[in-house]
């Protein structure tokens, strides 16, 4: 398949309040009237401020080339043990990269500037909710691609968690056209907009979708580590 961009309309933006102030509470801060005010007041500013895009390409063939590592494209991947396992039964990969933008990230670096740590720091968190948006958008376009076939998907799978080295970010971006996303990659594989997201998904007819994932990742201090009740 060709390259897929993907630009939606500003308007299309949604964000999980209640998901945001769960974060706000485990981290310690007293979520009363005020914070929920200054919360529903700063969404709005952040979804203007953000300029979501990004993009996915289907590459065949994959394969598990060990225990640990995987063979997409021309490119091989120390993904380790958990994700090669998703990915055991994968006829396709899809690679994305999605952002933000940095309308976000500029807006919470001028609320701490003027003094508002806590509102900066709300966006923050608002921007890193944009980006998961537009990463589950691609996920659901994926999907939809993948259903005409009669296919599934994988839970999408980052450089940086579950044991997947983060510098395999360069060679993640080698598979990504340059026309696809407006993010940049910086030699230690750090991506610029920060609040950017890159990937894969696997496809095909036996491959499963979890629910919950986070228990495959050994980031226990991860701020946005879904914990089961």
């Amino acid at each position: 398949m060709n390259p897929v961009r993907f630009e939606p309309e500003p308007a299309t933006i949604s964000v999980n309040k209640k998901e945001i102030l769960n974060l706000l509470e485990r981290s310690g801060d007293l979520l009363d009237q005020h914070t929920i005010e200054m919360m529903d007041a700063l969404i709005p500013r952040c979804t203007l401020a953000a300029r979501p895009s990004g993009g996915f390409l289907w590459i065949d063939p994959v394969s598990v080339l060990s225990g640990d590592a995987l063979q997409i494209g021309k490119e091989r991947f120390n993904v380790g043990p958990d994700i090669s396992k998703k990915m055991r039964n994968a006829k396709s990969v899809v690679v994305f990269a999605v952002t933000a933008g940095h309308g976000p990230e500029r807006l919470a670096r001028e609320l701490m500037s003027q003094g508002g740590y806590l509102e900066g720091y709300m966006t923050d968190l608002i921007g890193t909710a944009i980006v998961e948006w537009a990463a589950e958008q691609v996920h659901q376009q994926i999907r939809a691609q993948a259903s005409l076939k009669g296919w599934k998907v994988t839970n999408r799978y980052s450089p940086g968690y579950c044991s997947w080295n983060v510098e395999e970010q360069q060679k993640l971006f080698r598979l990504i056209p340059s026309e696809l996303c407006d993010i940049a990659l910086s030699e230690s594989s750090l991506m610029t907009p920060i609040k950017s997201v890159s990937g894969i998904i696997g496809t095909g007819p036996r491959v499963r979708f979890s629910a919950n994932s986070c228990s495959l990742c050994p980031m226990k201090e991860c701020v946005f580590r879904r914990i089961d009740s």
